[in-house]
């Protein structure tokens, strides 16, 4: 007991000091536009590869969707409707919204993504990586 107490008096006194624990993590930085490129230049995006497809794929969902780590689990295919130049998501399940009885005021999110003018066409279009 007198053990506890000495070390409750060393921990207020090195609080008082300025000493903390860091218990918050670094705030994440998104990701530029030349980092992007370098991902697109070094084959991590793209469709060589089913793995670099995936890759293009999920991070594409976050950036454009604002989806977060555990909803990439529970997105289907009846989620994403793909016309010729964009992509139309719409949500089924969010951190907020669990499809319960208290959520039924709750709107889903619906996101169109437009790649490009109808007319135009370009190389890395995300509808046809879709």
């Amino acid at each position: 007991m007198i053990l506890r107490s000495a070390l409750d008096a060393e921990m207020k006194d090195a609080t008082r000091a300025g000493v903390t624990l860091q218990n918050k993590k670094a705030e994440k930085l998104p990701v530029t536009q030349e980092e992007e490129n370098k991902f697109w230049e070094m084959g991590l995006l793209g469709c060589q590869s089913a793995k670099s497809l995936l890759n293009t794929v999920y991070f594409y969902n976050g950036k454009l969707f604002g989806l977060r780590g555990g909803e990439h689990r529970n997105i289907t295919v009846a989620n994403f409707e793909l016309g010729s130049n964009f992509i139309h998501f719409e949500e089924n399940v969010a951190k907020t919204f669990h499809s319960g009885l208290t959520d039924l005021k709750y709107e889903p999110r619906v996101v169109k993504h437009v790649c490009h003018p109808l007319n135009e066409k370009h190389e890395s279009c995300l509808v046809k990586l879709y």
